[in-house]
């Protein structure tokens, strides 16, 4: 699983929602390079991203680790939806505060 957040706080507590949706191996990320960079290290099983970063869009980062890596199921959460675009292949874009059983449904839903 790969994280792409850039608030340490956010980051932390999305790591420890995806430990107890049962992700064993999570790596992280805080610019558009760092993810695009991270998954061609370990392609993740599944992505989950906010949109804006300190440096780039997660939306732009999860566009090119999924032409680089093939399909990886996405999990949007951001604090702005609207700017979500492109995330029409996106199983979920959720809004911060994000609520945490919604988050952990989803990605049980998702994960393979």
């Amino acid at each position: 699983m790969l994280i792409i957040e850039d608030d340490p706080f956010v980051a932390m507590h999305l790591c420890m929602l995806a430990e107890d949706a049962g992700a064993t191996s999570i790596g992280t990320a805080d610019t558009e390079a760092e993810a695009i960079r991270a998954a061609q290290e370990q392609r993740p099983d599944v992505i989950l991203s906010d949109v804006r970063l300190i440096e780039g869009t997660g939306p732009a980062a999860v566009a090119r680790i999924r032409t680089d890596c093939g399909p990886i199921p996405v999990i949007f959460v951001t604090g702005t939806p609207e700017e979500c675009k492109p995330c029409h292949y996106a199983a979920a874009v959720l809004s911060k505060p994000v609520n945490d059983r919604v988050l952990i449904a989803t990605f049980m839903n998702i994960a393979p």
